[in-house]
């Protein structure tokens, strides 16, 4: 919902900045100009669907390249900010890459379209292709290293364990990444359910040696706490989690499990 909002903040600010673009660069007929102000004042007045319409209008009159591509793009965002038909701005924003071969709006695109199929689609197999477009581009954009985290958790949500392995391994390699401690989460994530789980207090270990963030501490320790209740080490399960019990969200959760375990020990020495 962050994502979503944060999308709708940065598509207002933008909105007129595009319109004024239209009617700056683009030489169209009155009708045109006159339908694209219109569109514009039912954006104003949160009538996406009367704008959607009237911008597909415009589109139907064959306008030139540019003004079409500008089009296209303002459907995408209204289609997938405001009306929440990702399948239909799917379709224009990859109408905008048929439309310029220009590396700014072919990068914003496929942004556009990487975050529609992985967040709202949950296409993973063309979120993958997305990213690895982006993670393609010469020289490597600024968001390289999250654009290489994608990948791997595409793969991870797509049940391809190995291939998800493979990729954060690969990120593993580089101290200096952006995601190198995350990414030791995720690995243990995937051996944890995986049950093997040897492989997933080690990795977890190496992550909490290196991660800073508090919740993600507790997070991970709650995860490994849940792997000696499993195992039966009940007492170091019962000290991991009387240790977040101030600090994890949810802390009924945690007085349940403690409660649970204390119960299991007393039934031990009985």
């Amino acid at each position: 919902m962050k994502l979503h909002q944060k999308l709708k903040n940065k598509f207002i600010g933008v909105v007129i900045l595009i319109t004024t673009l239209f009617l700056a660069s683009c030489d169209f007929t009155p009708p045109i100009n006159r339908k694209i102000i219109d569109a514009q004042n039912y954006i104003t007045e949160q009538k996406y669907n009367k704008a959607a319409f009237l911008y597909e209008d415009i589109l139907k009159s064959n306008p030139g390249p540019e003004l079409r591509l500008k089009i296209c793009y303002q459907l995408g965002e209204l289609y997938s900010i405001y009306l929440g038909e990702y399948k239909k701005s799917v379709y224009y924003y990859n109408e905008v890459k048929d439309l310029t071969e220009d590396p700014l709006w072919l990068i914003k695109t496929e942004e556009k379209l990487a975050e529609i199929n992985f967040n709202y689609r949950k296409n993973y197999k063309d979120a993958i292709k997305n990213y690895v477009k982006l993670s393609e581009f010469t020289p490597k954009l600024k968001k390289y290293d999250y654009f290489q985290l994608q990948i791997a958790l595409s793969y991870y949500y797509l049940n391809n364990t190995d291939e998800a392995i493979k990729q954060l391994t690969k990120i593993q390699t580089d101290t200096n990444h952006e995601y190198f401690v995350r990414s030791f989460y995720y690995l243990g994530l995937i051996y944890f359910e995986k049950k093997d789980f040897n492989k997933a207090l080690f990795v977890w270990s190496e992550y909490l040696k290196r991660e800073t963030k508090k919740e993600y501490i507790v997070q991970a320790k709650f995860l490994v706490a849940n792997i000696y209740e499993s195992t039966e080490n009940l007492k170091m399960a019962y000290d991991i989690y009387y240790s977040i019990a101030n600090d994890y969200p949810n802390p009924d959760v945690i007085q349940n499990r403690l409660s649970a375990l204390y119960e299991r020990r007393v039934s031990r020495r009985r």
